[in-house]
């Protein structure tokens, strides 16, 4: 008998799945995310939907710099959106997944577009771009982060500012080169036995990073680090 093999969803629809279920129903859940490079990470739903005091020193410090009208690429389920509207900042919430925006549009006074990235088109300036949570990655490759840069240039305003998380593993007190060395990394998400197809994702180097703000006259400086984690802020 042939084995029925299961359905692979985007990996944002199960995250998004598992949240909703969450919110309605608080019943906790896991969601498992596998990589080829690192090792198996699990996080909870409610992780997605953190408050100000639950997140960590790098994120409540990117949101404490936020000011003018803000631009969160990448939103999900609107953690750092929700805390921003909350203290009545302008904020247009980017999000590609269906369950993600839906969610999004619960916060009050949200403005969410649903969009991919490279597709947003928009005459507005931002004053603030947020990039949390390795929010280079929607790049994928090495060879899109370019674009990526070139499309960011273009929405920040003349006296704005990128603030932008990445993670660069050769400050990892655990850093193994031979198992670390490629920024480009295959994803794949499962949850209640459901599959995500993979999916690649862009780990970009402090390097790569610099590499890119200097082929676009953008000043660049690191404000924050722990161990891997770097936060970055990106000017004209």
């Amino acid at each position: 008998m042939e084995t029925k093999l299961p359905k692979l969803l985007p990996p944002n629809s199960l995250i998004s799945r598992a949240v909703t279920h969450f919110i309605n129903s608080k019943e906790e859940k896991f969601i498992k995310i596998w990589h080829n490079q690192l090792k198996e990470e699990s996080y909870t739903a409610s992780y997605f939907l953190r408050t100000y005091d639950k997140m960590p020193e790098y994120e409540q410090l990117a949101l404490s710099l936020c000011k003018g009208a803000i631009l969160d690429i990448g939103a999900g389920a609107g953690a750092h959106t929700s805390y921003l509207t909350s203290k009545k900042h302008d904020v247009t919430s980017l999000e590609f997944d269906t369950g993600f925006a839906e969610i999004l549009r619960l916060v009050k006074n949200s403005k969410v577009i649903q969009e991919d990235f490279f597709n947003y088109s928009t005459e507005e300036k931002f004053q603030t771009i947020l990039l949390l949570m390795n929010g280079l990655g929607i790049a994928q490759s090495t060879a899109r982060l370019p674009i990526m840069f070139d499309k960011l240039k273009s929405l920040l305003a003349d006296n704005g500012r990128i603030i932008v998380e990445i993670t660069d593993y050769k400050y990892s007190p655990e850093y193994d080169p031979s198992s670390m060395s490629d920024p480009e990394v295959i994803y794949r998400v499962s949850y209640e036995g459901s599959f995500s197809e993979e999916f690649l994702w862009l780990y970009p180097n402090l390097e790569m990073v610099s590499a890119e703000c200097k082929r676009l006259n953008l000043k660049h400086q690191l404000i924050y680090q722990e161990d891997e984690t770097l936060l970055l802020e990106i000017s004209k």
